[in-house]
């Protein structure tokens, strides 16, 4: 029972073992994080992105919600708080920027709030 033929066999065995515990460790780490990204991944696409601001530009008249715009020679200028990093700017003005919205047109600026 004892001899070296045994021994052999026992340590093959045993390092069989061994490397298959290693590799199922490593299998179900690789699965757990796998769906912890997917998880995560499922989070972000639930959130939404929100209406933070609005200006609308009629013949020289302003509307502002939640944002402040100063009027100067012949255009409107409106900053963006810098608190929102992450915005979106959907526009039907001529220029898609919020420091130039002139008198003469009419158009509107929503200024979205992206959650990512």
């Amino acid at each position: 029972m004892c001899d070296s033929a045994t021994r052999v066999w026992c340590c093959r065995i045993s390092l069989v073992f061994v490397i298959s515990a290693v590799l199922l460790s490593m299998m179900f780490q690789i699965w757990s994080y796998y769906f912890s990204l997917v998880r995560e991944m499922d989070q972000l696409s639930a959130s939404n992105p929100q209406l933070g601001s609005i200006v609308s530009v009629c013949n020289g008249s302003l509307f502002n919600w939640n944002i402040e715009c100063e009027s100067l020679e012949t255009f409107w200028n409106c900053t963006i708080p810098l608190s929102e990093k992450e915005v979106y700017l959907d526009s039907t003005c001529a220029s898609n920027e919020l420091t130039d919205l002139s008198f003469d047109e009419c158009c509107r600026v929503m200024i979205w709030i992206l959650p990512w």
